[in-house]
């Protein structure tokens, strides 16, 4: 009866902790830059395994052309910190679905050690350059004070069929109205670097794009989802117009 009881209490008690603890891990220092639609979290999933649909909308140019971008990935912690994702986007223009794959490394947490700080890699067959695929190695950087956060990456790519790169910007800050919901600003810079020379015919337009906007980001539960409006200015082109994105995560 003794070891009946203790076992009752036992999980009494595990039932009424864990979801304190989920809700601690959702909304810890350690993940709140996951707002940011624009950029990379500088932490692993709060959870084993993240879900996560990305869309994107744009308008450009005195024509009022418009393109579009979905991007499906499924994320799991395979190691304490070590994050492994897969997943495939589809644009319009006829490229199709392209899967990328990507592994992060969590090495600092804010509660430990005051900033959050990850790195990895990633694989897309489909590059900055739309000639082939790409490998990209990336460092992220988030922190909270109060109520304010703010989030940093770098990203470098190299082209997989031509000796080209290209170096990405992002830079991420927000407000928490409350502990679920943030508002704040998201921008995202990319310059093409043609390390082998330009290509016959030379490009048109600009070797830059440019992506900003403001964000609005809300958490509750296992749901996690942002979206920015702002201004795009597309790779290749001398037009600019409108974007919108939207990110949905589920925790599980």
């Amino acid at each position: 009866m003794a070891l009946r009881s203790l076992i009752l209490r036992t999980t009494a008690l595990v039932s009424l902790a864990a979801p304190v603890a989920h809700a601690q891990v959702v909304g810890a220092d350690d993940t709140v830059d996951r707002f940011f639609p624009l950029s990379e979290s500088a932490s692993v999933p709060p959870t084993q395994v993240r879900a996560e649909t990305n869309g994107t909308a744009t308008r450009a140019g005195a024509d009022g052309s418009s393109g579009y971008g979905v991007t499906q990935t499924v994320e799991m912690v395979a190691l304490p910190g070590l994050a492994l994702r897969a997943g495939g986007e589809l644009r319009s223009g006829g490229e199709g679905f392209t899967p990328e794959v990507q592994a992060k490394y969590q090495f600092l947490r804010q509660g430990k050690h005051g900033v959050n700080l990850s790195a990895g890699a990633r694989y897309k067959q489909l590059g900055f350059s739309s000639d082939g695929g790409e490998v990209e190695l990336f460092v992220s950087a988030g922190r909270r004070w109060g109520q304010l956060l703010g989030t940093a990456n770098f990203v470098a790519g190299h082209e997989m069929e031509r000796q080209d790169a290209d170096f990405e910007g992002h830079v991420g800050l927000g407000y928490l109205l409350t502990e679920h919901l943030m508002v704040g600003l998201n921008s995202r810079f990319k310059q093409e670097a043609e390390m082998g020379g330009k290509p016959p015919g030379g490009r048109v337009g600009r070797e830059f794009e440019l992506v900003s906007g403001g964000t609005v980001g809300y958490q509750w539960r296992i749901l996690e989802a942002s979206v920015l409006a702002g201004w795009h200015m597309p790779k290749a082109s001398d037009e600019q117009g409108a974007i919108a994105l939207m990110r949905v995560g589920l925790n599980f």
